[in-house]
Parts: structure tokens; C-alpha cells; sequence
């Protein structure tokens, strides 16, 4: 029996620091919720200098938008990376958007691009989005619309409302592939009132017969019925 004793303890010491660091990251959740951003960052830093991924994006997000600490884009940078490393598709999302808006680093498209797609790989749809928008432009990487189209596709099936709008705009200028403007104003039409949709469907409208609209019109009512909400 005592050849399991060392064991044993090992475990019963990695339950008690994994409760310990989920007891941190709890009460950060809490004094965020009740807008003790002080308390609630020095709670996540506990939890984040054990380890915990969530906390290190919490803090990190926290330095970004200047919220209980002084605004500090190199510790956002640093935490995100630490959280982005463990998989987490927020931090690689955010981590990306650093890179690429240039906060606390040099703007670097060429290190942005890797985190967008490890985020996005994981089905994460704002990391869909916006690798989208990279191959659309051409920013960072060869423009190459049928990638862009695929990704805003994926994020549009969350029901993401920024790449329903791309993906319509997409069908509606035929960019990589056949023009289709029954299916660029279903997907306007489910994008809601997010930026522009609202001024180009009245354009893509003026393109169109009164039954194509309306076809476009069923389609989207149609998918709007059948797909959950995503949050």
C-alpha cells in the first residue's frame, strides 16, 4: 500500500490547486459582475498565474479595454498568448487582432494569420470572419475568394450577422463564383441590420424581379426557422 502513497498525494495536490485556482477565477467572475474591476482583476491574476487559460484571457482583456487596471497593450499581448497557446479561441482571436491592428507589437499580418486559423479551425466563428476577410482583401496572403467564401459560409451558419453580410455581397458581385442574387439577398436579408445591410438590399432589390425577391425573401425566413440561435 505505501508504494501508492506518493501517488496518492500527488493527485490529491493537483485536485486541491486546480480547485484553488477555479475558486480564484470564480470570484473574478463575480466582482466583474458587480463591477469591482480592481478586485475581480487581482483575482483573475491569481487564477492566470496558475495557469488558467479563461483567467489569462479575462485579465488580458481587461489591460486591453483599460477596466480595473491601467490600459497596458504589451500585458494583454503577453496574456493572450499564454491563454492562445492552450487552445482557447478567444485569446487566438484576440491575439490575432493585435498583430494585426498593430496594439503593443508591430502590425504583423504574417503572425496574425496562424492565430486566426487555429481559432477558426476550432469552428470559432468572429476567427471565420475575419480570416475571412484577410483572403477577400488580400491582406497578409494571396487574395483568393474561395476560401473567403468558405469561411464566411462556416461563420454565417452560426448565424454571425458580419459574415451573412460578406457572404452576400459575395453572391451579389460573383466573387468566385456565378453571380446569384436570390441567394446574395437571403443572406442581406438574415445579416438584419448589421452596417450596410439594410442600403444594399434596397440596392440589390432595385436588380431584381418581384419574384426573385421574394424567393430570396421565403429562403431566408425559411433558414432563419430551422437554424438555432448561436450566441
Amino acid at each position: 500500500m505505501k508504494r501508492f502513497l506518493p501517488s496518492l498525494l500527488l493527485l490529491m495536490f493537483s485536485l486541491s490547486a486546480a480547485l484553488a485556482t477555479a475558486d480564484d477565477f470564480s470570484e473574478g467572475v463575480e466582482f466583474y459582475a458587480e463591477e469591482n474591476y480592481s478586485a475581480a482583476a487581482n483575482a483573475f491574476r491569481k487564477s492566470a498565474d496558475k495557469g488558467n487559460a479563461d483567467a489569462q484571457f479575462n485579465l488580458g482583456l481587461m489591460y486591453l479595454n483599460a477596466q480595473g487596471v491601467e490600459q497596458d497593450f504589451q500585458q494583454a499581448l503577453s496574456l493572450f498568448e499564454q491563454s492562445a497557446v492552450q487552445g482557447n479561441a478567444r485569446a487566438q482571436v484576440n491575439l490575432a487582432r493585435m498583430y494585426a491592428k498593430g496594439k503593443g507589437v508591430v502590425a504583423n499580418y504574417g503572425k496574425a494569420l496562424p492565430w486566426f486559423k487555429k481559432a477558426a479551425d476550432q469552428g470559432y466563428a468572429d476567427a471565420q470572419y475575419s480570416l475571412g476577410i484577410l483572403y477577400v482583401t488580400g491582406t497578409g496572403t494571396p487574395r483568393d475568394y474561395q476560401k473567403a467564401r468558405a469561411l464566411f459560409q462556416q461563420a454565417a451558419d452560426q448565424n454571425n450577422a458580419s459574415a451573412q453580410y460578406q457572404l452576400g455581397l459575395i453572391y451579389f458581385k460573383g466573387k468566385g463564383v456565378a453571380v446569384n442574387l436570390v441567394e446574395a439577398l437571403k443572406w442581406m436579408e438574415l445579416a438584419g441590420d448589421y452596417e450596410d445591410a439594410v442600403s444594399y438590399r434596397k440596392y440589390a432589390e432595385s436588380k431584381m424581379s418581384k419574384d426573385q425577391i421574394a424567393e430570396a425573401k421565403n429562403l431566408a425566413s425559411e433558414w432563419a426557422a430551422n437554424t438555432p440561435d448561436k450566441p
